[in-house]
């Protein structure tokens, strides 16, 4: 499939851009997690913003722009250029109760309009835990940017 189909396509409006909000602007719950901050608070809030949003943003954790703007490049880059046969080779197994892998989903509709969602999950911590499997083999930095992001977030050497 070239094209998107039209029930998937919003309205011009409701298209923000990467940098915009549009409606209410929620106050997501912020966690420092700075070389000072008290560990003990930092497990307690970020239990209490999961419970309570699901969603938080967590400041001061150290990792350069430069390295979360390549995780995102290469991110974006998967969705966009990988072939989706290509995709499924690391999908997640139906009727698997685990997060990881590629899938898409349909959301529920809203105003005639479908919502369509690519996700790719895997976990990286604890490396107990990491499945190969479900980490992409391009495009090729993939790995190396997660890697990095994983040395810079457990300030690994």
């Amino acid at each position: 499939m070239d094209t998107i189909p039209s029930e998937y396509i919003r309205s011009e409006n409701e298209q923000p851009a990467a940098t915009t909000l549009h409606g209410v602007v929620l106050q997501v719950p912020v966690i420092d997690i700075s070389e000072d901050a008290n560990e003990e608070k930092i497990v307690e809030l970020v239990a209490e913003a999961s419970k309570e949003w699901g969603i938080f943003q967590v400041i001061n954790h150290g990792i350069p722009d430069e390295v979360i703007g390549n995780l995102q490049k290469v991110g974006k880059e998967f969705f966009e250029e990988v072939p989706q046969e290509e995709k499924e080779l690391i999908a997640k197994n139906p009727g698997s109760q685990s997060i990881e892998g590629y899938g898409t989903s349909l959301q529920k509709e809203v105003e005639g309009k479908k919502g369509w969602v690519d996700h790719l999950f895997h976990k990286i911590w604890p490396p107990s835990a990491i499945n190969y499997r479900y980490w992409p083999k391009n495009p090729p930095s993939y790995r190396f940017f997660l890697y990095i992001l994983y040395a810079q977030s457990f300030r690994l050497p």
